[in-house]
């Protein structure tokens, strides 16, 4: 039951956090990287052949990033513990962690970026900088003290594989400081958790518990 519900709890914060984005999306571009404008010299239309040319790159690093951390995740992860799961229920665990996680994520790094535009910051790399610093701590915050505590026994993480989280996290930030590619890393979310949860064995969604929740 304190499984259960600390998950519950964790995703009711995780949609606190969709809320106020929600409630101040109007000012999130403010955050954001500077869009293209046209000059003399460049014709709009060719700011947008670049604009879409640079985005489908960075959707596409995303996702060799994601695949890369997955299959890296699966490679060098020791489970403790062997179990079972339902693929309906992974899915599902997937959906529901990948879409509110990811906007808990978003919140943090727009509240970096937040304080760096109220103490002055003009570079925009050190905007992007900060805004990255604010969502790792949190990331590593949640993931060392929440994640850790409810997911299987496994080894710990490696070099290897944080480095692998780092450069799919970064892709992520990316997408969303520079093109607003919310959707698109909320399925990268997706996907990562499907294929480390699916590892792990994690077994809190599994059918016969929404059975007996529900019975």
């Amino acid at each position: 039951m304190a499984l259960e519900t600390s998950l519950w709890v964790y995703w009711l914060l995780c949609s606190l956090a969709a809320v106020v984005l929600v409630a101040n999306w109007p000012k999130i571009p403010l955050l954001l990287s500077p869009a293209l404008s046209p000059t003399l010299e460049v014709e709009a239309s060719e700011i947008e052949t670049a604009k879409n040319r640079g985005y489908f790159l960075a959707v596409t690093l995303g996702w060799v990033a994601t695949l890369l951390a997955g299959v890296g995740y699966v490679v060098l992860t020791r489970k403790d513990i062997l179990g079972a799961y339902q693929i309906p229920d992974l899915t599902v665990f997937a959906l529901l962690n990948g879409s509110l996680e990811q906007l808990m994520f978003i919140f943090w790094f727009l509240l970096g970026c937040a304080i760096a535009k109220y103490f002055g910051v003009r570079s925009n790399w050190k905007i992007f900088g900060l805004g990255f610093l604010s969502y790792s701590i949190y990331s590593g915050f949640i993931h060392g003290l929440f994640w850790v505590t409810v997911l299987p026994s496994h080894q710990a993480v490696d070099v290897v594989r944080l480095g692998l989280l780092l450069l799919m996290s970064l892709s992520w930030m990316w997408l969303f400081w520079r093109y607003k590619a919310l959707v698109a890393i909320i399925c990268m979310h997706m996907v990562i958790d499907f294929i480390t949860v699916g590892h792990l064995h994690f077994t809190w969604f599994d059918s016969y518990q929404l059975t007996a929740f529900l019975g």
